[in-house]
């Protein structure tokens, strides 16, 4: 009897402890990191060379998603990292591209301008920034709320509007990498009034010119058979070089009056391993991780991007860089196992996009790609005048003209779509207002759809041949289409809460945030319309 009652009182123990398993978490820190340009291959591409302890210590103790894609039409940096965090698409957050032609303001728009504030840490006005365009909250600014403000936010990366996106609303921190002849991380006043004294001294450490040196490939060039020739007719001139390593930063980067051009860092996968010191460097001086508040860290690398855009996906650059950054990784996790601990903290690792070859690569070896400037061909048409602006693949008619000229707005607007309809490499030419298009249950017209704001649509949208580029006898690696190679991308879960495994299915980038939020135990961000990636959980 008394085993009995001994086995009752430890199953109802383990029966109450496994029930506040599900609901209380020993999660101390989320680390959010984003790969600007990483597409989904190169994690089987180069994997028989990565280190045990970065992508593969990632994907062999945590959950992969092998088949995760974007599902709007315009693939590029801003929407991404605004789409990650809050589990939306472009439809709602608002971020719909880079950059975009406000029709109210007749003028364009850089996603994170705001005049209402200055920089900090530079004398250039780079640092006007804040995330008012974007329509939603984040994940982080979730946390915020839901820890009365005593979770913390930071986020960090070379571009501004990774950072400033990634930050969200509430961000106790937020720093971008400002290169020209400074090198150093600057803000904004609309975080706080002066940079904190951590990020002047790393600045005034002039640490950055450490890395300023020689890049050369990390193992031996012969054994980088994953990629093409060093030397090639697809890449363009790095600082004046041809394209073939080693290259001298320190040479390569000085200007004619003696200064040095930091832009040296954000092409060479040292800005990966910066970025990473200085991530590093606010973990230990913000204190994450180290109370019962749960705080976010968000790490945006964006060197991947700058790199691809230069020599391309199939270049021995990329494949060197994506080697280095795997030791960039193996050392910030094992940072955050020293820091943190294991079991206390939660990363997600994903892209903002993929990217495609590079067209001549891809033409010179058979593949019947072409390529279309599309701007040029409109300045072409005698029926140009009608566009007022072509911005994000919309079009948006010059209404004051249609009305001075007497022409009916309606048979303009056919006038102009059946023109762009004759355009070698147009595909199809939507017309916003025709209900068969906004109700459509197509594939492509999704695309359109998710990333068409009410605020910011134009009077009609045009849609690619996705064997059409819009580059035109340019060199390196592109995106911002919704064609395969530029929507697939990698999404990683590790550590605690995490079910190690894989999915072949079909997932959505949006599905990351609920997915976190279910793990940690807040509320998604209020636009959020992904879905829980259940198999994901333990």
């Amino acid at each position: 009897m008394n085993r009995f009652f001994l086995f009752l009182v430890i199953s109802i123990s383990y029966s109450l402890f496994s029930q506040n398993d599900h609901i209380k978490t020993d999660i101390k820190l989320v680390v959010g990191i984003v790969v600007d340009q990483m597409k989904y291959e190169y994690i089987p591409r180069y994997w028989d060379k990565y280190s045990e302890g970065g992508f593969k210590r990632l994907v062999n103790g945590g959950f992969l998603a092998k088949n995760a894609h974007y599902s709007y039409y315009q693939t590029s940096t801003a929407p991404g990292h605004a789409t990650i965090v809050t589990g939306t698409s472009p439809s709602f957050h608002r971020i719909i591209g880079n950059s975009w032609y406000d029709k109210k303001l007749d003028k364009n728009i850089y996603c994170v301008d705001d005049d209402r504030f200055n920089p900090l840490g530079t004398k250039s006005n780079i640092g006007k920034k804040s995330p008012k365009n974007l329509q939603s909250t984040t994940i982080s600014d979730e946390n915020r709320i839901f820890t009365n403000f005593k979770g913390k936010t930071i986020s960090v990366s070379f571009k501004d509007r990774s950072a400033v996106l990634s930050g969200g609303h509430t961000a106790n921190g937020v720093f971008w990498f400002h290169s020209s002849n400074e090198g150093v991380f600057v803000s904004s006043s609309y975080y706080f009034n002066k940079l904190p004294d951590w990020v002047e001294k790393f600045n005034n450490s002039r640490k950055v010119d450490e890395y300023i040196k020689t890049w050369d490939t990390l193992y031996n060039i012969k054994s980088y058979t994953e990629s093409g020739s060093d030397l090639n007719n697809y890449e363009e001139k790095f600082l004046g070089q041809n394209a073939t390593f080693p290259y001298d930063l320190k040479t390569l980067s000085k200007k004619e009056n003696g200064d040095t051009d930091y832009q040296a860092i954000t092409t060479s996968p040292y800005g990966n391993t910066f970025l990473k010191d200085f991530a590093l460097e606010a973990l230990k001086n913000e204190n994450l991780g180290e109370d019962k508040h749960i705080d976010f860290l968000h790490v945006n690398f964006s060197t991947p991007d700058h790199i691809g855009h230069k020599f391309g996906v199939n270049s021995k650059e990329v494949q060197d860089t994506y080697l280095r950054l795997d030791l960039d990784l193996k050392d910030l996790i094992n940072n955050l196992d020293k820091k943190v601990g294991k079991g206390k903290y939660l990363i997600y690792l994903t892209a903002d996009h993929g990217a495609t070859h590079v067209p001549k690569f891809l033409i010179d070896n058979k593949i019947p790609l072409k390529e279309l400037d599309l701007r040029n061909s409109l300045r072409e048409k005698d029926w140009s005048n009608l566009i007022k602006a072509y911005s994000n693949n919309y079009v948006f008619l010059n209404k004051e003209l249609i009305d001075n000229m007497e022409i009916d707005y309606e048979d303009a607007k056919e006038l102009v779509k059946n023109g762009l309809k004759e355009i070698d490499g147009v595909y199809e030419v939507y017309d916003i207002n025709d209900n068969n298009y906004m109700f459509s249950d197509g594939y492509y017209q999704s695309l359109i759809k998710n990333n068409s704001h009410p605020d910011l649509i134009g009077d009609l949208v045009v849609f690619l041949n996705p064997m059409y580029t819009t580059r035109y006898n340019s060199l390196g690696s592109s995106h911002g289409t919704p064609a395969f190679y530029d929507t697939h991308v990698p999404i990683i879960f590790y550590g605690a809460g995490i079910k190690t495994g894989y999915s072949n299915d079909i997932i959505n980038v949006k599905d990351i945030v609920p997915t976190i939020a279910s793990i940690i135990g807040i509320g998604a961000p209020v636009s959020t319309t992904g879905k829980i990636i259940s198999d994901a959980i333990k």
